[in-house]
């Protein structure tokens, strides 16, 4: 196994629960990927998330894994769904989902809405109806979800507080890029299924918390093992059982190989090996999460998290109640998801924004400055789905019989999210039992 994500973590220990030992290498020091967490420093006297990751209650595959590893009461769960959003000059609007089934717990939760006009209501309402039932009877022309709007008629409000923040948060990209099939998908799974689908899940803990130490007891209690700081430099696919060398210098072969690697990653060892790579970064592409986390003098953040519709920053995270932190100040993390040219700026023209942005609808900052402040940015957060770049997400299998890949890049149906990552290597574990047996 290589890759210590989510998707790698997903599938050693499915592979190590049925029983089979498992060699986990990860050229980091710790296991998780992109999703990880720093310890406080004297700059910024907290942990922080690389970047405020919301889970939804439909993350089965995510929630398979944290059950496995006795990490799933470590999350906040709104269930009913409820959001509220906070306007320039501190208005607040929201949505309160009812304790109903599904989809009449959403229905009757937008009828009586403060945060959408009744114009606009039925017509979201509508632009939702048609992704209840699969295939969605969409017409062809209709290719993105910048193109639903338009041909559903969908209202600024309406756009501005659920489609484009809805849209950014999944998909990672603006509605303009988003093929509106894939996220007709994920709004199915969220809305037309169980109620308990649309609840928003928190971390009550910084990421690196949770699953991951418990991954490492998880496999070494089955006979397995992860080796951290061992990037694997070499590989050999093509004369007799595949073979691995990692920058140490240590050699690995084994019956089945998953590789569980960012594409760019696998791009390179896959070249190195003399062989086509079966993922193409240019084509897929890259977009990035760029978050901005404060430590405010008063509190002005309401529950665990409230939108800001029309920003840079589509959603605030409140860290101090997400992770149960007391005292006068407020631990807050903002997130912009998809938006290169932000990404593009340099770290105090972020900071720049960000602090406009939240001054601009709490009044009760002005003539303050955050306490603390840090910026983080990971360029490549996710590959860029489009309508071009679907069509070159790769299968689990490779041409290799007992070789197979893992990572939210791949052709798993789901934009590139936890849940994505844990199914794919849900997926690659099911492969390799296959051909084990």
């Amino acid at each position: 196994m290589v890759g210590g994500g989510y998707a790698g973590v997903s599938a050693a220990t499915a592979l190590a629960e049925a029983g089979v030992p498992v060699d986990l290498l990860e050229s980091r020091g710790f296991l998780g990927g992109r999703v990880y967490s720093t310890a406080p420093s004297p700059s910024f006297p907290a942990p922080v998330d690389n970047g405020p990751h919301l889970l939804m209650g439909c993350y089965r595959e995510t929630f398979k894994l944290f059950k496995r590893l006795g990490a799933a009461s470590d999350f906040h769960w709104v269930d009913p769904l409820a959001l509220s959003w906070v306007s320039p000059g501190g208005a607040r609007t929201s949505l309160n989902c009812l304790s109903l089934p599904a989809p009449f717990h959403l229905l009757l939760g937008l009828l009586s809405s403060s945060a959408f006009p009744g114009s606009e209501k039925l017509k979201l309402m509508a632009a939702l109806a048609p992704f209840a039932v699969r295939p969605f009877p969409l017409p062809p022309k209709i290719r993105t979800v910048e193109n639903w709007m338009g041909f559903t008629r969908q209202g600024p409000t309406t756009r501005e507080r659920f489609w484009t923040p809805f849209c950014r948060a999944v998909m990672n990209v603006p509605p303009a890029v988003a093929p509106i099939r894939a996220l007709g998908g994920v709004l199915n799974r969220v809305f037309f299924g169980k109620r308990r689908d649309s609840a928003l899940v928190v971390a009550a803990k910084p990421l690196s918390e949770i699953a991951f130490p418990q991954a490492l007891e998880y496999l070494a209690a089955r006979g397995s093992q992860a080796h951290l700081r061992e990037g694997v430099q070499k590989l050999n696919l093509v004369s007799g059982p595949f073979g691995l060398e990692t920058a140490s210098g240590k050699k690995f072969t084994a019956d089945v190989l998953i590789l569980a690697l960012p594409v760019r990653s696998l791009e390179a060892l896959w070249g190195g090996a003399g062989l086509p790579p079966p993922g193409e970064e240019a084509r897929l592409g890259k977009s990035p999460i760029v978050s901005v986390h404060l430590i405010l003098e008063k509190p002005v953040l309401r529950g665990h998290l409230e939108g800001f519709a029309g920003a840079d920053f589509d959603w605030a995270f409140n860290r101090s109640a997400n992770w149960g932190l007391s005292g006068p100040t407020q631990y807050v993390s903002l997130v912009s998801s998809g938006d290169p040219d932000l990404a593009a700026k340099n770290e105090k023209e972020i900071l720049i924004r960000a602090w406009e942005e939240l001054q601009s609808r709490f009044p009760a900052l002005a003539g303050t400055q955050p306490l603390h402040s840090k910026v983080t940015k990971e360029m490549s957060a996710t590959f860029i789905w489009s309508e071009a770049s679907g069509a070159f997400r790769p299968k689990t299998a490779t041409p290799f019989p007992n070789v197979f890949l893992a990572g939210d890049w791949t052709d798993t149906g789901l934009p590139a999210t936890i849940e994505g990552a844990c199914l794919s290597g849900h997926r690659a574990a099911q492969k390799a039992l296959a051909f084990l047996k």
